[in-house]
């Protein structure tokens, strides 16, 4: 089996599986990686490696099972995942794979390639020099992906991405801020603007006086990091498996049902080429394609794949995940205000910076909380008045996107632990939201 070439190796394993089972795809993705650690302003590690990444799809007498392995012995994995299907009842979710419908899309910025081949990140982490900008911390990521599926519906297709992503934490006193970028092209600006913005909101935090947040309903600035955690969260609750699970507060709603504020158009951007989401086809080799999942406050309908498809009588809209529908990049319509202009729209009122440890109370009502993270800025009459260190913002999905009162014109491309899906996103004023005061930390 040859360990460089994606489609032999895919080649290989599908004849492991032919003919032991009705049905099959066979993906597999051979990834380069080179992570830059960064602690104190200055790089404290750099690492590479190679990941071979194998899905395996197969179903027999209406039987499924899926199986994804990160391995270096893709043959020794495979082997195992056969044996498992004898093992299982009937799936509900079971449909027939369909004909291959997509074509091949890449993405791949010579220079991110070449330096995840080499192991040697090289002129990329001099041209984002941290030097100068103080305490700092964060990772850049560079990624170099071959992938492709083989399937015994047909399908035969492969494509490349490259990935520049990561995040820098800025620290000034007991203070700090924290920005993110993704992107398929080696854009240095991205890392720059980000590494900026974080300085920036912890020397704001930093100059402000301390004061304690009562609890109480506030309007909220939010974010693109913030705002990206959040509106993927509504996103997912579009995917047809979602609503099939009981997790959606979507259940019940029908194409045409307003459900959010004019401002709000929400996108599925599988074919953006910016984004390292982009794919020409799904897991079934359904051909992408971008579309709304809401346009102007209005709900344009749910995700699907063939399974999904079936069980509400509907199409594929290209999503495929083999089991639920997936989501492979998401973008926000921008709105009118400058980014200068957000803190006097929102006049008094929090900007919520960062967030992690989003949870969900019920998920059919979409009830949330999440922790706010570094900068928690409190505005009045349009000026930063003050810097808070954690606080607890709740509410529900449905009065989030009902209550988007304004969105900026600039956007920013942000992926990270919080934000899992490519997201291209403006900042979005919320006009109430539920705080909760937390400890001084």
């Amino acid at each position: 089996m040859s360990f460089t070439d994606p489609r032999l190796m895919a080649e290989s394993l599908s004849r492991v599986v032919a003919g032991r089972v009705e049905e099959f795809v066979v993906g597999v993705g051979i990834v380069d990686s080179v992570m830059v650690k960064y602690a104190s302003g200055e790089i404290s590690v750099t690492q590479s490696w190679r990941d071979y990444v194998v899905h395996v799809y197969i179903a027999k007498d209406g039987k499924i099972s899926m199986s994804t392995y990160t391995t270096s012995d893709p043959g020794e994995a495979i082997k195992t995942t056969i044996p498992l299907i004898d093992k299982l009842s009937p799936s509900p979710f079971y449909a027939p794979l369909p004909q291959p419908s997509g074509s091949p899309l890449s993405s791949v910025d010579s220079k991110i390639r070449e330096a995840s081949l080499s192991g040697d990140p090289g002129s990329i982490v001099e041209e984002v020099d941290v030097r100068g900008y103080g305490n700092v911390a964060g990772m850049i990521l560079l990624k170099y992906s071959r992938n492709h599926y083989i399937g015994s519906n047909g399908l035969d297709m492969g494509y490349e991405v490259t990935k520049f992503n990561g995040y820098f934490r800025a620290f000034k006193g007991e203070e700090s801020g924290q920005w993110a970028w993704v992107s398929t092209a080696y854009e240095p600006r991205l890392a720059l603007k980000s590494l900026e913005k974080a300085g920036e909101l912890a020397s704001l935090c930093y100059s402000l006086p301390k004061v304690k947040v009562e609890s109480g309903k506030y309007r909220v600035l939010l974010s693109p990091m913030v705002a990206g955690n959040l509106l993927e969260d509504v996103a997912s609750a579009a995917s047809a498996g979602s609503v099939i699970m009981g997790l959606s507060f979507l259940q019940g709603r029908k194409p045409g049902d307003v459900i959010a504020s004019e401002k709000l158009t929400l996108r599925e951007v599988p074919r953006a080429e910016n984004m390292p989401g982009i794919r020409g086809f799904d897991d079934e080799g359904v051909a992408t394609r971008d579309k709304s999942i809401i346009e102007r406050g209005v709900f344009k309908g749910f995700i699907h794949n063939t399974k999904t498809a079936k069980l509400m009588n509907a199409e594929s809209t290209g999503n495929a995940g083999w089991l639920i529908p997936r989501l492979f990049n998401l973008e926000v319509d921008p709105g009118s205000l400058r980014e200068e202009e957000l803190l006097e729209a929102l006049g008094s009122g929090i900007y919520a910076t960062n967030n992690w440890y989003t949870r969900f109370q019920n998920y059919l009502e979409g009830s949330f909380s999440t922790v706010t993270r570094d900068a928690l800025i409190i505005v009045e009459n349009g000026k930063p008045s003050g810097c808070y260190r954690r606080a607890r913002l709740t509410g529900t999905l449905p009065k989030l996107i009902e209550n988007i009162e304004e969105l900026s014109r600039e956007r920013w491309p942000i992926e990270w632990w919080e934000v899992r899906t490519p997201t291209l996103l403006p900042h979005t004023l919320i006009s109430e939201m539920h705080v909760t005061a937390g400890a001084m930390l």
